[in-house]
Formats: C-alpha cells, sequence, structure tokens
C-alpha cells in the first residue's frame, strides 16, 4: 500500500509514517504544500491519502480534491487541529482532530478494507 502523507509539520509527518508502516503501508510520500502534494500523486498514485486540512502553502482539502478530479476517488483521513477548516467529507473520507489517537488512525485505515491494525491499545500512542 502506498500513502501520501500531506503535513506541514515534519514530527507530525514523521509520526504517521511510522505509525501507518505498521498498519501496512509500504511506501509513503511525505509532502509539505498543495502543490507538491498533487505532483507526488500523479507521480505515483497512492492507495490512500492522509492530508492536514491546512497547510503553510496552499490546502490539503484543495490538494485531496484536485488528485481526486485527476485520479478518481482515493480514500482520504483529513488530519486537523480545527475541524471548521474541513468540511469536503464523503464515504471515502474520514477526518480525525489532533492530536491523533492511534486506535482511531487504525480504524480509519481499516475502514478502506486496506491491511488492518497491529499491535496498540490506541490509548497512550498519540501524534501531534
Amino acid at each position: 500500500m502506498h500513502v501520501l502523507i500531506i503535513e506541514d509539520e515534519p514530527l507530525v509527518a514523521s509520526d504517521l509514517e511510522c505509525f501507518l508502516s505498521e498498519l501496512g503501508a509500504d511506501s509513503c510520500d511525505l509532502v509539505e504544500t498543495e502543490r507538491a502534494a498533487v505532483a507526488a500523486a500523479l507521480d505515483h498514485a497512492p492507495d490512500l491519502i492522509t492530508a492536514d486540512c491546512r497547510l503553510r502553502e496552499g490546502s490539503g482539502v484543495d490538494a485531496v480534491a484536485s488528485i481526486r478530479r485527476s485520479l478518481g476517488s482515493i480514500p482520504v483521513v483529513f488530519i486537523t487541529g480545527d475541524p471548521r477548516g474541513c468540511d469536503a467529507r464523503d464515504d471515502m473520507t474520514h477526518m480525525l482532530v489532533k492530536p491523533i489517537r492511534w486506535l482511531d488512525l487504525a480504524t480509519a485505515v481499516a475502514s478502506h478494507n486496506l491491511p488492518p491494525a497491529g499491535g496498540s491499545d490506541g490509548e497512550a500512542d498519540r501524534i501531534g
């Protein structure tokens, strides 16, 4: 499973990459901007996208919309500190509020019939 991680906080992006690897990701692209996200997706189509809604340069919501226009419906987990800025949801999207619980991320990934989660209770593990 290839995952596109759209996150402008390096520590959060790194933690997501580690957790998603445990959930079955065999490769990840980490990008910090809307423009880089679209380019990375077109270069290597992701099976899953995680996206911060607000980026320092552009919007994760707009990046996902552009990617989906080009590549079709790809499962998305939006990750945000402010859920009001993340209104683009459908049956292929989940939204998690920072700090992220491991169990919530695992549940969101599993809901898309991607590889199931492994070994954590979710309570102690938080991102962002």
